[in-house]
C-alpha cells in the first residue's frame, strides 16, 4: 500500500473514534456524533480500497481504548460499527468483469470500463449489513450479561426522576409496566438502529467519495436495485415465530426479527420511491410519508410488510444505472 493510504486509513479511523469518543466518555450530546462514526470508515474503504477500510477500524477501536483505557468500549466501537462498515465498504467494491472491455489506445479509462463489471448486488449488501449487526448486538448482549428483568428497576428509578415529562405522576407498579414495556423493546430496537446507521453511513460514504471522483462503482439506482435475496424471508419467520418462545431464545430470535425487519423496511421505502417516479405530487407524497413515521413510528410496519411483498416477488434488475 502507499504511504498516502495508510495515512488516509490512520486518519479515517481516529475520525470515527473521535465521533464515537463523547458517546464512551457518557456526553449525552455526541450521540448523534456516534452515529455518524462508520462514515469515515465507508470513505476510507470505497475510496482506498478493502485494506485501508480494514485498517481504519482497527484505529478506531484502538484510539477508544487509548482513550477510555476500557476494552469493552474499544470492542464496541470495533464490532458494531467499525469491522461491519469495513466489511459492507469490501463488499459494494467488491466487482467481476461481464464482458471483455475493448480500450482503444489510452482512451477509455478504468472508470469508462466500470459499465462492464457486475457489481456486488445493493440486496446482498443490504442482507450483509443485517447479518453484522444481528452478529454485533448478540455480542454485546453477551459482553454486557444482558439481563432483562435486572434492568428494570434502573429503568424505573430514572422514569421516576423525569422531572417534567409525567412520568413522575405515575405509581411505581405502573412506572414497572412501563420499563418492562421499553426493556422489552430494546432486543428490536437496538438492532433495527444499528442496520439503519451501517447503511446510512455507507451511502454517505460513498456520495462523499463520488464527489471526489474516486468511487470505481457506477451510480446504482437504489429504488430500482434494493431488493432482499428470498432466503431472508424464511429467516425473518422462523425468528418472528422464535421471538414469542421467551428467554435466550426469544432475545436472539428478537434480534433477528429487529435488523431483518428494519431492512425490509428499507426495501419498502424504496420501492415506494420507485412506484412514485414521474407521478404529479411525488414529492409531498414522500414528505409526508416520512414526517409520519418520524412522528408516528407504526407506518414502519406498513412498509415493512411492502417489502416482504417485494422480496417474495424477487424481481431482478440490473444492478446500476445512469439515474
Amino acid at each position: 500500500m502507499k504511504p498516502a493510504t495508510i495515512l488516509i486509513a490512520v486518519v479515517s479511523g481516529l475520525a470515527s473514534a473521535l465521533l464515537f469518543a463523547g458517546l464512551v466518555l457518557q456526553s449525552t450530546s455526541a450521540i448523534s456524533f456516534a452515529l455518524a462514526a462508520p462514515i469515515p470508515i465507508a470513505i476510507a474503504s470505497l475510496g482506498w480500497g478493502s485494506v485501508a477500510g480494514f485498517i481504519a477500524s482497527a484505529v478506531a477501536g484502538m484510539t477508544i481504548y487509548a482513550i477510555a483505557l476500557s476494552a469493552p468500549s474499544a470492542l464496541t466501537l470495533f464490532g458494531t460499527m467499525a469491522l461491519p462498515m469495513a466489511v459492507a465498504g469490501h463488499l459494494a467494491g467488491l466487482a467481476r468483469p461481464t464482458v471483455e472491455p475493448v480500450l482503444a489506445s489510452g482512451a477509455a479509462s478504468a472508470r469508462e470500463a466500470g459499465s462492464d463489471l457486475d457489481w456486488y448486488p445493493l440486496g446482498r449488501v443490504l442482507l450483509a449489513i443485517a447479518a453484522m449487526a444481528i452478529a454485533a448486538c448478540v455480542l454485546l448482549g453477551w459482553m454486557l450479561g444482558y439481563d432483562p428483568d435486572a434492568f428494570v428497576p434502573a429503568v424505573v428509578e430514572a422514569l421516576g426522576q423525569g422531572g417534567g415529562s409525567g412520568m413522575e405522576t405515575l405509581s411505581e407498579a405502573q412506572l414497572r409496566e412501563f420499563a418492562q414495556l421499553v426493556i422489552a423493546l430494546v432486543p428490536y430496537v437496538q438492532p433495527a438502529l444499528l442496520t439503519i446507521t451501517l447503511v446510512s453511513g455507507l451511502y454517505l460514504g460513498a456520495a462523499v467519495v463520488r464527489v471526489s471522483g474516486r468511487l470505481p462503482r457506477p451510480k446504482d439506482d437504489i429504488p430500482s436495485t434494493t431488493h432482499l435475496p428470498k432466503i431472508a424471508l424464511p429467516i425473518f419467520g422462523v425468528a418472528l415465530a422464535a421471538a414469542f418462545i421467551g428467554g435466550t431464545i426469544g432475545l436472539v430470535a428478537a434480534v433477528f426479527v429487529g435488523a431483518l425487519g428494519a431492512a425490509f423496511t428499507l426495501v419498502g421505502l424504496a420501492s415506494l420511491h420507485r412506484r412514485t417516479r414521474g407521478r404529479p405530487g411525488r414529492g409531498l407524497v414522500l414528505f409526508t410519508t416520512y414526517t409520519a413515521i418520524l412522528l408516528l413510528s407504526f407506518p414502519i410496519v406498513l412498509f415493512m410488510a411492502l417489502g416482504l411483498f417485494e422480496t417474495w416477488r424477487g424481481q431482478d434488475r440490473p444492478s446500476s444505472s445512469q439515474s
